[in-house]
């Protein structure tokens, strides 16, 4: 389902395909809504207390997550993962995940993600990416 009268981008529904629709189909994620814009489209499906989005744009994919009932995500899953022992370091001390990274990252910390988004710790979760954002913007400001 889509809210917008623009066309969808090719490579969209590509890397939904590949990556997304098999994820979904991988832990069982009930499709939710998907929007598409000038140069931009997202999705999202939904199990549990996590709702996983995949967002596209110009070209770019990448998968982010919320709670269940988010419309918008919390957090990117790039950022999600810094805090979960790293799986690649590139030498400039970033973590990149390509989406086939990203994706199995989801799968292999699904049960993690399920109690960080329950309503027990949802607050904590959020706490967390409010202080990640602060520290990030600080990095870029070169206060840090």
């Amino acid at each position: 389902m889509t809210n917008s009268e623009d066309p969808i981008d090719p490579s969209f529904l590509e890397q939904k395909h590949r990556h997304f629709d098999l994820l979904c189909s991988n832990l069982g994620l009930e499709a939710g809504l998907q929007e598409n814009g000038p140069d931009y489209a997202i999705a999202s499906a939904a199990a549990g207390n996590v709702r996983v989005f995949f967002e596209h744009e110009r070209g770019l994919g990448g998968f982010a997550v919320g709670a269940f009932d988010d419309v918008r995500p919390l957090c990117s899953v790039e950022g999600l993962a810094l805090r979960f022992p790293r799986i690649r370091v590139l030498s400039e001390g970033h973590q990149r995940l390509d989406l086939d990274e990203q994706r199995q990252f989801i799968e292999d910390h699904w049960s993690d993600l399920q109690v960080m988004f329950s309503v027990e710790h949802i607050a904590e979760t959020r706490a967390w990416q409010r202080a990640a954002a602060a520290a990030y913007m600080e990095r870029l400001a070169g206060k840090r």
